[in-house]
Formats: C-alpha cells, structure tokens, sequence
C-alpha cells in the first residue's frame, strides 16, 4: 500500500519541469546545473538544487546512462576525525575491499570524512547532485538518523552490521555467533571464568547484539560475564578500563586499536598482558601481529561483506527487491596476548 496521502508528492514521480518550475528557470537550466555545465549563476544553481532538494529530485539513472553523464559510483560517509579515520585498521580493509567489486562493475568509490553534525547534508548533497548512485552506511546506530533520511530520498543504500527493525535498507551481517563460542571456549579452557566484554560505542546497533550473544554463551559455560564501554574521554583511558574490570582475568574489546592501546600502555600501569589480564580483539589486522605481545584477534570477512554490499547496491539500482544478507563467521586467531588465567585478577594500582 502506497504512503502518498492526499496532496503530498510523490516524490518517485517527481519530474525535471516540476523542478524547473519550482525555482523558476527552464527545463534546460536544470539540466544544465546538474550535467556541471558552467552556463548558470551561482545564485540560480543554489536556487535550483534547493528546488530539487525539497521535492527530493534526481536525474534519472537510466537518462544519465543514455547520455553519458552516470557516476556509477558508490557513497561512503564516514562521521570521523581525520585522526580517528588514519588509527582504524577495519575501515582501511574495507576501503581495500571495495575497490576490486566496485572496479568489476566499473563503479568508483566516492569516500569523504565530516563531522556529525554535517553527516546528513552531505547525504541529501550527493544524492540530489547526482554525485553517486548508492550508498554504503557504516557504524549504524540503534536509532540512526540517516535510514529515515535515505528511505525518504528514495536512495539506495545497504548497511553494514546489525539490521534495524522496520528499515528498509537492507543489511550485510557477520555470522558472529559460532565466533563467540570460539573465543570463549579458547579463554575457557586457559582457565578464565570471568571475563569481561568492552564495546567501543554503545549507540551502535551491533553493540547490543554482541552483548547479548556474549552473556548468553557465558551463561551456558558457567562463567561470568562482565559488559564494559570504554572511555575514550577519560583522562587515561586504559587505567580507567582496568579499575573497572572487577576481577575480571580477559577482556574482549570490539576495537582493534583499542586493544593494542591496552597491550602497550598496561604493563606501564602494572599489569601485564597475558600473565595477569588477556586480550582479545574482535577485529583482525596487520596491527595485530606487530603489537607485543602479537594480539590475539578475531578475523571478520570483511572482503566477502565488500563484495556483498556492491552487489546489493548495484541489485538496488537496477530496481530489483533486495534482502538482508549473512556472510561467514569471524575466525579466531590465537597469538600472545591469550595465557592462562592468573591466581588473582589484576588491576589498576
């Protein structure tokens, strides 16, 4: 059933003249504006993508194609600083990951940082200025705002992570649960019976779903289980993360560089990593072998999930229905930074 009521735009319908005439120029001054002509003022440009905007507006693809003008290429978003973006390791594979799906469906990556607060602009930016053709939504909040504000513009986009109820984008997931008996059946048998678990972000939506998963394996094996966030803004994070841990003999962090920060700077704090504390990362990368004691890290697929979303994305384009899809397990890969359980936890003096 359509949610067109009465009056309102159908904004799937929406045409070249209705923007025209919403800004007063012709049909020509739009095509103009959004082929990147430079045969229009600045003022009636503006004028013009304000009018798209607010009938959510976009040249139609197949058009585009016929003349030439289709970007064929996908959006990524990233709400980050610049240093935050150089010190994750996940979001450089990912980048990797995409380039050779995308390179086969002659697509490009279109990839940009901003702050927070300018996130939705640059979406509803691309979109109506046709500078991509989909986009990729990574770091996916419980309740984020860009899902409304993509489903409302009619643009296809595919997430990464954990689905949202009652979104229609559709998700690309991680099949974590066998990983999560792994990882615990591993500290199990080193002797570890209370370990801890600490998310990065507790907005995002794939946090609660590892919370879940992990007290509910803990659960069954008898061991307790401790759910933590870190404390970026704390004035030492990593001490402040170790008096908190409760007795607590392993901790498992979302983060991967989260997790070496705890190997490097523990020891300093007097505890020593794996002889009092283990650690574990729910990521995996080259960092995580370089780091001493080597980290001991679960590797996510996450060239499988880049190929998955381009093809989503590009099924969504076409004008095909898509569903959510499930990638394979993260495998766990044991180093040094896992031993066995101490007598007594460690803390934080």
């Amino acid at each position: 059933m359509s949610d067109t009521t009465a009056g309102a735009v159908d904004r799937r319908r929406v045409t070249i003249a209705q923007v025209a005439k919403r800004a007063g120029v012709s049909t020509s001054a739009v095509s103009h504006v959004f082929n990147g002509r430079p045969n229009v003022s600045a003022a009636t440009a503006a004028r013009i993508r304000k009018a798209a905007d607010d009938l959510n507006w976009r040249p139609n693809l197949a058009s585009r194609k016929l003349s030439g003008n289709a970007g064929h290429s996908l959006g990524l978003v990233l709400a980050r600083s610049r240093d935050t973006f150089q010190r994750d390791p996940f979001t450089m594979r990912l980048i990797a990951g995409l380039t050779e799906p995308l390179a086969a469906i002659g697509w490009s990556l279109s990839v940009t940082l901003v702050q927070a607060d300018d996130e939705a602009a640059v979406y509803r930016q691309w979109w109506t200025e046709q500078r991509v053709d989909g986009f990729l939504l990574v770091d996916v909040r419980t309740d984020d705002p860009r899902i409304p504000m993509l489903q409302h513009l009619a643009a296809p986009a595919v997430m990464l992570g954990a689905p949202i109820p009652g979104s229609t984008v559709p998700a690309v997931t991680v099949g974590d649960a066998d990983a999560t008996e792994s990882l615990l059946d591993h500290l199990g048998a080193l002797g570890h019976r209370r370990i801890a678990r600490v998310g990065d972000g507790p907005a995002l939506a794939h946090t609660g779903a590892r919370d879940a998963r992990f007290t509910a394996a803990a659960a069954r094996r008898g061991v307790d289980a401790l759910v933590l966030g870190w404390r970026a803004d704390a004035e030492d994070p990593v001490a402040d993360l170790l008096a908190r841990l409760d007795r607590a003999t392993a901790i498992v962090l979302d983060g991967e560089a989260i997790a070496a920060e705890v190997i490097a700077h523990a020891p300093e704090l007097g505890v020593r990593v794996p002889e009092d504390l283990s650690v574990v990362a729910w990521e995996d990368s080259w960092v995580s072998s370089i780091v001493r004691p080597s980290l001991t890290a679960l590797d996510a697929p996450v060239e499988e999930s880049a190929r998955t979303a381009v093809a989503l994305v590009e099924r969504l384009v076409r004008g095909d229905e898509v569903d959510d899809a499930e990638v394979g397990g993260r495998a766990l890969h044991v180093r040094g930074s896992t031993g066995p359980a101490p007598t007594t936890a460690a803390t934080a003096p």
